[in-house]
């Protein structure tokens, strides 16, 4: 807040006291009657204005509003340079004040150093007020750039990101032009594509590795072989998808709700690895010793639970006889 109207007072102030003091130097001037106090007051007003002038180059550094108003700044940094060489030159022959600056001028070489102070603080000034518009008014979407970083979005999505990005940058010459108004009727809509563009790339950072698995599955073995396991996958991943979308910046229970997809995805390659082995092991005509396994695991179970021994009945009637009983 200090460093915003420190720069308009500097405005105003070199503005309307320039203006008396070129109006009261040009009198001198005419007059062709200049005091050696007049002389000093010249150069003392002329010092005054280039230090509020550096002032403004530093303040401009400070807030780095190059990056806000390019154009207003460069236009700045080049007549700050002509402005050191031509106030050095008047430091050196303090004197001279009120001097003519060139045989086709009527300014005074006090004069020059005044107007061109004026000059930067008023560019200065124009430029920190586009980027307080720029701040302010497109604050959300930088934000919004931000989180798009985070998730790698220009590197799955560049030319959506790119595109985007182009039109940021197209409101924020909007503003520094003082096309306010415009902007804020264009917000809208340039929040909306940035936020699917958000769900999209949160989708793919989370879930990318996932759907990834799931179209594999869809054209594999396991999916003929396994049919209501592959469809419990795909359905669970839909609902991941949605869940994402709609919770799009819920990190960490986006997180668990993955978590519990991947499971899944690791389910069916398991259930596709038991089928595997007991086929490997009807085709070698060995299934005997993998059935036997089995049912010796469900019979310390059924005697674990005091059922007894219920090899006579099935698997599944035994497993359930064991849930029946917890």
């Amino acid at each position: 807040m200090y460093k915003q109207s420190s720069i308009a007072l500097l405005l105003a102030v070199t503005l309307l006291g320039g203006c008396k003091t070129l109006d009261s130097v040009s009198n001198i001037v005419s007059s062709d009657k200049a005091t050696p106090e007049q002389i000093q007051a010249a150069y003392s007003k002329a010092e005054a204005a280039y230090q509020e002038a550096q002032q403004a180059m530093t303040l401009s550094a400070e807030e780095a509003l190059a990056d806000y108003d390019i154009e207003r700044t460069t236009d700045a940094n080049k007549l700050w340079q002509s402005l050191q060489e031509d106030f050095a030159e008047l430091q050196a022959n303090p004197a001279e004040s009120l001097e003519s600056a060139s045989l086709f001028s009527s300014d005074t070489k006090a004069d020059e150093v005044m107007e061109g102070s004026q000059e930067i603080i008023a560019l200065i000034t124009a430029a920190h007020s586009a980027k307080r518009a720029i701040i302010s008014v497109l604050e959300p979407v930088r934000s919004h750039f931000a989180v798009l970083d985070k998730l790698e979005t220009q590197t799955h999505f560049e030319s959506r990101y790119e595109r985007l990005d182009d039109q940021h940058d197209k409101l924020k010459r909007m503003l520094v032009e003082g096309k306010q108004p415009q902007v804020e009727e264009y917000l809208p809509e340039l929040q909306s594509q940035l936020h699917t563009l958000e769900q999209d790339a949160a989708e793919h950072y989370f879930l990318g590795q996932v759907l990834d698995k799931v179209r594999t599955l869809a054209n594999s073995e396991k999916a003929d072989r396994l049919p209501r396991v592959y469809q419990d996958v795909k359905v669970l991943t839909e609902s991941t998808q949605g869940f994402i979308r709609q919770n799009v910046r819920a990190y960490d229970d986006i997180k668990e709700q993955v978590k519990l997809t991947e499971l899944q995805v690791q389910r069916i390659d398991q259930l596709f690895n038991e089928y595997l082995r007991r086929k490997a092991a009807v085709d070698d005509k060995q299934i005997e010793a993998p059935l036997l396994e089995l049912e010796s695991q469900l019979f310390n179970m059924t005697q674990k639970a005091g059922l007894g021994d219920l090899r006579h009945l099935s698997f599944s009637e035994q497993l359930e006889a064991i849930n029946s009983k917890l």
